[in-house]
Formats: structure tokens, sequence, C-alpha cells
């Protein structure tokens, strides 16, 4: 269930944010959700910066339980899709993590479930 948020520069065409979104959803399943598809959001929105000056910023709010190595597969899976997109350079990317309970992330007003690994 991680909700990834994006923040590219203004002006960013529009099948530029398609292609990051989609690619982004990809590496989701590939790193730290595989099997889920259900409550993984992806949104890539246009913030007033420019590369390496404040953009692009990364969040993403999930679960408590994903091990390091898999946020690493996703910030180094994040970072690859920015830079055959937008030629951004991985050292330019600011990616943070925020871990709330379960108990605090409802989908269709419900609490989701505490996260365990569905590849496991």
């Amino acid at each position: 269930m991680p909700i990834v948020r994006i923040e590219v520069p203004e002006g960013t065409a529009t099948e530029s944010k398609k292609k990051i979104r989609d690619q982004v959803k990809q590496a989701i399943l590939k790193t730290l959700a595989p099997k889920e598809t259900k409550y993984d959001y992806v949104a890539v929105r246009e913030a007033f910066g420019e590369i390496g000056d404040g953009l692009p910023v990364i969040e993403v709010d999930l679960r408590p339980g994903r091990e390091v190595e898999r946020k690493k597969a996703l910030a180094n899976a994040i970072a690859a899709v920015l830079y055959d997109e937008l030629q951004v350079k991985p050292e330019d990317i600011y990616l943070l993590y925020r871990e709330n309970p379960a108990m605090n992330h409802y989908a269709g007003g419900t609490p989701l479930p505490d996260w365990v690994p569905a590849d496991k």
C-alpha cells in the first residue's frame, strides 16, 4: 500500500508524467509490495523549482514493516525512472519514507491490516 507522490518541475510534459507514474507503479510491485496492486497509489505533480534545487522530491507513505533492502530497491528504481525520463541524476533526488501504523491507513472507510510480505 504505498502512497507515492513525486514532484517534478512545472512544464513537465503530460506524457512524461504518465510514463513516470506507470513505471513507478511497476517498481513498487517489484520492490516494496510484491503481488499487491489494490492499494498502490502514485501521483506525479508539478511544483515550482528546478532539478537539483528542490526537485524532484518523492514522498512515500506506507505501513511499517518493509526491510531497508526493499526501501533502497524502490529508491533506486525511482531514481532510474527519473533519470531515463527527465535525465535527473540520483544525487538530485530527495526521497522521504513516512511509516504510519496500519490503523491510520483507511481504504473504503476501513482501516488496512498490518503489512506482511506477500512474497514470503
